[in-house]
């Protein structure tokens, strides 16, 4: 039992805060009653578990809260989430927007904590329960360095092409280091497809997640890589009540602007992961190019005035909707089934 807990101990634990540093993690563990208690701990996997175990017996249904503060709330969040403990994972905006919104302008560890602590209890608008081992936090993490290297690579590729080109038209040979410059960034690039086929591996080491990685390789346009990160990205437990959820984690829901008589144009969103974004998005243009249902609503799609890009976002999201069928279902994709009407317009 944590110093001072004593004092609760007729009182219910409804909200739980952690500010996260590299070193220590800040905990405000909020009552009922109205009181609070703060303490610090190290950030190592015994003292989490300590301090998990304490909040369990105290038969806490409230949201813990930590913020999402590069790599350091990485050991703390799994750890909780062994011990069946509801944490949430918030981007330190939110927390930031609390802070500021509060009439006295305190920035200290403890204060961040019970902030945390606050959007636990108040706030509803709060991301899906932390629901990571340490396999998928590794997937991730992998998932970040390769679109990094996507990103990197074809800025490099670019600037050498044109570095180059530019020595052959003055009549330059590429000297021994730019050369070298060359070979790095196909060597990087070699790298990455190997980080892709670590990256299936890992995600689809079970049975059960080849299955639901086969069902998603079904549909046209889906490599096995897409499905295999899907499986990670779109977990049947969370985000399930709808497939309108999924294509919300995937940041591909439209956005509503409005005020009054006043209607904005929408956009989507493009919370979640960027990298998975982009994969549907070449999935959607893979499906047109190799699937004639998916190719005649596409030109459905052009015909009604919507851009090349609109069009695309749109059979992405449809991908998704398919995925979440065959994952409820337990069924593989059905191209002989109708699967769209034509004489409607999808927003």
């Amino acid at each position: 039992m944590t110093k001072n807990q004593s004092q609760f101990n007729t009182a219910t634990l409804i909200g739980v805060g952690i500010d996260v540093a590299k070193d220590s993690l800040m905990f405000c563990k909020k009552y009922d009653s109205g009181d609070k208690t703060i303490f610090e701990i190290k950030n190592k996997n015994t003292e989490i578990r300590k301090i998990a175990n304490e909040i369990k017996a105290e038969k806490f249904l409230g949201k813990i809260i930590v913020e999402s503060t590069g790599r350091h709330h990485l050991v703390s969040a799994p750890e909780i989430n062994k011990n069946n403990l509801d944490i949430r994972v918030i981007n330190p905006l939110l927390a930031n927007k609390y802070i500021k919104s509060s009439i006295r302008k305190i920035k200290t560890d403890k204060r961040d904590a019970e902030v945390l602590a606050e959007i636990a209890i108040k706030e509803e608008r709060l991301p899906n329960k932390f629901n990571s081992d340490k396999n998928a936090l590794k997937i991730k993490k992998k998932v970040s360095l390769i679109a990094t290297l996507d990103k990197q690579t074809q800025k490099m590729t670019a600037v050498m092409n044109e570095f180059k080109k530019t020595s052959e038209d003055i009549g330059l040979k590429l000297s021994i280091v730019e050369k070298r410059i060359f070979k790095t960034i196909k060597l990087l690039k070699e790298q990455k497809k190997e980080l892709k086929k670590e990256v299936k591996m890992m995600a689809i080491k079970s049975e059960y997640k080849k299955e639901i990685a086969k069902r998603y390789k079904s549909i046209p346009g889906v490599s096995d890589y897409l499905a295999s990160l899907s499986t990670i990205f779109f977990k049947e437990e969370e985000h399930s009540k709808h497939s309108k959820q999924w294509v919300a984690f995937a940041g591909l829901d439209v956005s509503v602007r409005e005020s009054g008589n006043w209607r904005g144009k929408g956009k989507i969103t493009k919370r979640g992961n960027g990298y998975l974004r982009k994969r549907l998005f070449q999935a959607a243009w893979g499906a047109v190019m190799n699937n004639e249902n998916f190719k005649k609503y596409y030109e459905h799609l052009r015909e009604k005035g919507r851009s090349y890009v609109a069009s695309l976002t749109i059979i992405a999201r449809k991908i998704i909707a398919i995925m979440f069928s065959l994952s409820k279902n337990k069924c593989c994709y059905d191209d002989s089934k109708k699967l769209f009407s034509l004489n409607t317009e999808t927003k």
